[in-house]
Order: structure tokens, then C-alpha cells, then sequence
């Protein structure tokens, strides 16, 4: 599998990788397939219901579905669609998405200065104690040389 162009393959992704912005539009959009598909399922059901009765009255069978039953069915399809219904309406909303991509884009930038910043200060401390090696050598020669300039004066 891959993913978006510029991203790594989605078997390539951690387990715990927060659902990306499309990610929550697929999973919205198939739901609403799999809901449609569900309702077709449920009115071909129905109507070869209806049409296996139809065929059995002809064959002195007599199964017929009365309208408390098929009313009843209607009732429970309408109940299902409403607690589906509003289920997708408790799902964040566009907008609510598009602020946590924009706050995630913030932190991932200051994440990015951040270690900028880190780098430019780790250039620099390399640089002050490079700086201080050389001043406690120049230090370090300087009373070496005044103690062997001290040695060699006699004093009257």
C-alpha cells in the first residue's frame, strides 16, 4: 500500500500515526457507502420478500407479510438510520478538523525551529569551549613563561 505523494507507505506508518485529514473523509465516505449498500440490501430483501409471497400464494401456500409487519420493519430501518444518523453527526466537523490539522502544522513547525535552534546552540557552545581550551593554553603558556623568566632573573 501507498501513501499520499511525499509520505512513506501506509505499511511503513506506526501503529499509533494519527489519522490524517483524508483519513477521516475516507472513513466518512465508505460509512456512508457501506449505509447506502445496506439500504439497497434491505429493499431487495424486502421486495423478494413481497415476491417469494406472491409465488407461494399461487402454489397454495399462503405466507403473506401483513403491513403491521412490513411496518414494523420500517419502524426498525428508520430506527437504525436515525441512531446511524446521529452517530455521524457526533463525528468532528470539517471545520473542527481543518483547526487540528492547523495545530498540528503549528507544533510540527515549532517542533522543526526548535531543533534549529538546538543545532545553532550546540555550533555554539562547541565554539565557546573551543574558544576557552585556547584562552586556558594562552593562560597556561603565559605563567609557564613568567615562572621560566622568573627562574632565570638573580635577584641583588
Amino acid at each position: 500500500m501507498t501513501g499520499p505523494v511525499g509520505e512513506p507507505p501506509l505499511d511503513a506508518l506506526p501503529p499509533d500515526a494519527p489519522a490524517t485529514v483524508e483519513d477521516v473523509r475516507a472513513t466518512r465516505r465508505w460509512t456512508i457507502v457501506a449505509l447506502v449498500w445496506a439500504i439497497a440490501a434491505s429493499a431487495i430483501a424486502v421486495i423478494a420478500l413481497v415476491q417469494d409471497s406472491k409465488d407461494s400464494s399461487n402454489n397454495q401456500t399462503t405466507q403473506t407479510v401483513t403491513p403491521q409487519q412490513l411496518d414494523g420493519f420500517k419502524n426498525q430501518v428508520n430506527d437504525r438510520l436515525d441512531a446511524f444518523s446521529r452517530r455521524l453527526n457526533d463525528t468532528a466537523s470539517a471545520a473542527d478538523v481543518q483547526k487540528l490539522d492547523k495545530r498540528l502544522t503549528q507544533a510540527e513547525d515549532d517542533a522543526s525551529q526548535a531543533k534549529s535552534d538546538a543545532a545553532k546552540q550546540a555550533n555554539t557552545i562547541t565554539q565557546v569551549q573551543s574558544d576557552i581550551k585556547d584562552l586556558q593554553q594562552r593562560v597556561s603558556d603565559l605563567e609557564s613563561n613568567n615562572q621560566s623568566q622568573q627562574g632565570t632573573q638573580t635577584t641583588p
